[in-house]
Order: structure tokens, then C-alpha cells, then sequence
């Protein structure tokens, strides 16, 4: 699979995101937007999991796991970059 088709598939950036990323802009600025978004979805599922709302743990878990894997591609990418050319951005 390619990195476009990856990060498209984890439905947490934009078309447009994902349009940048690919092109190989503003790498730095999303990869810490994912890691922003894990923080807090982390935190909100510890809460969750403190209220014993399993379902809400379950939920923020499973969000914070997209944005993780969404963070690894864009560090992915931003190596692939970094080494002259990310095959399989486009």
C-alpha cells in the first residue's frame, strides 16, 4: 500500500492533510497534531475507564490507536522524504 492509500484508509486527516503529506508539506506541523490528538484521547480514555464507561474507553482507545498510526506513517514519510523521494506517496 502506499502512504496516500494508508492515510486515507485511517480516516484521520483531511483530504487536503493527507494531499500535504504526500507532497511532503507541513509534515512537522501534522505529526505533532497526531500526537496532540493521542494525548488527549489517551487521557480521555483513562477517564472513561476511572467512570467504568467501558464503551467510551473503548471508543477514545481505538482513536487514539488511528492517530498513533496516522503519527508513524507521517514519520515514515517524513524519512522517506528526508532520503530523496517517498515512494508510494502518491
Amino acid at each position: 500500500m502506499t502512504y496516500r492509500s494508508e492515510l486515507e484508509r485511517l480516516t484521520t486527516l483531511t483530504a487536503e492533510e493527507v494531499a500535504d503529506a504526500c507532497a511532503g508539506r507541513r509534515l512537522s506541523v501534522l505529526t505533532t497534531r497526531c500526537i496532540d490528538e493521542v494525548m488527549e484521547l489517551d487521557a480521555l480514555a483513562d477517564e472513561a475507564l476511572a467512570d467504568d464507561d467501558s464503551e467510551g474507553h473503548a471508543y477514545y482507545h481505538q482513536e487514539a490507536s488511528a492517530w498513533r498510526e496516522t503519527a508513524q506513517l507521517l514519520r515514515a514519510l517524513t524519512h522517506a522524504s528526508a532520503r530523496g523521494g517517498a515512494h508510494g506517496a502518491a
